[in-house]
C-alpha cells in the first residue's frame, strides 16, 4: 500500500525542484542598433542631412541663413529655434595635397511640406570644410590638408519662409558630386 505521506512529500520535493529552475532561467533582451561609415579612397559618405532646425513663420516673409558651421541668422518674420539646426556634413578620403572640386546639382532647391503642396526655396548653398571654411572659389575647390588623406565638409545655405507659412515638415534633396584630381 501507498504511504500518502511519503507520496504528498515526494510530489512537494520534485515540484519544488521544478520551479527552481524555471525562476533562475529568467532573461531579458534588449536590441541595440550598429553603424559604422566605410569610406574607400576616392570616395566620400553623407554623415549628416542639412536641417534648418523648427521654425515659427511670421506674418511677413522672413529668411534664415546658417552658416558652415551651423550658426544662423534670421531676418524679416521668422524666428528659428535655436539648437535644432545642423549643416549638412559629408567625410571623404583621398590621398595628403590633392585637389578635391565639389559640385551641387543646382544652384537653388524647393522644399515641399509632406503631404501638402506648399513650398520653400533653399538657395544660396555654403560649403565649408571642419574647420569651417567657406569655399568660394568657382569652382568650389580644395586640397587635403590632412597627411592621411580624411577630409570632411558641410553644405548649409539660405531658406526663404513664405508669411504664415503652413506647418508641417518641409523637405527636398540636393546632389553633391566630388571630382577627385
Amino acid at each position: 500500500m501507498i504511504d500518502l505521506k511519503k507520496l504528498i512529500g515526494l510530489l512537494s520535493v520534485i515540484l519544488g525542484l521544478g520551479l527552481l529552475p524555471a525562476s533562475a532561467a529568467a532573461q531579458d533582451t534588449e536590441a541595440a542598433d550598429a553603424q559604422a561609415f566605410l569610406v574607400t579612397p576616392l570616395s566620400f559618405v553623407k554623415q549628416l542631412d542639412l536641417d534648418f532646425g523648427q521654425i515659427i513663420p511670421g506674418d511677413t516673409p522672413g529668411v534664415i541663413v546658417m552658416d558652415s558651421a551651423g550658426d544662423i541668422v534670421t531676418t524679416g518674420g521668422v524666428t528659428q529655434i535655436e539648437g535644432t539646426q545642423q549643416p549638412a556634413r559629408f567625410a571623404g578620403f583621398g590621398q595628403f595635397n590633392q585637389t578635391v572640386l565639389i559640385n551641387v546639382d543646382a544652384t537653388s532647391y524647393i522644399l515641399t511640406r509632406n503631404g501638402g503642396t506648399e513650398t520653400m526655396l533653399m538657395d544660396t548653398l555654403l560649403i565649408g570644410s571642419q574647420p569651417p571654411i567657406i569655399i568660394n572659389t568657382n569652382p568650389r575647390r580644395f586640397r587635403i590638408a590632412n597627411p592621411a588623406g580624411f577630409f570632411f565638409f558641410t553644405i548649409a545655405g539660405r531658406l526663404q519662409v513664405p508669411a504664415n507659412a503652413v506647418p508641417g515638415v518641409y523637405e527636398g534633396e540636393f546632389s553633391v558630386t566630388l571630382e577627385y584630381e
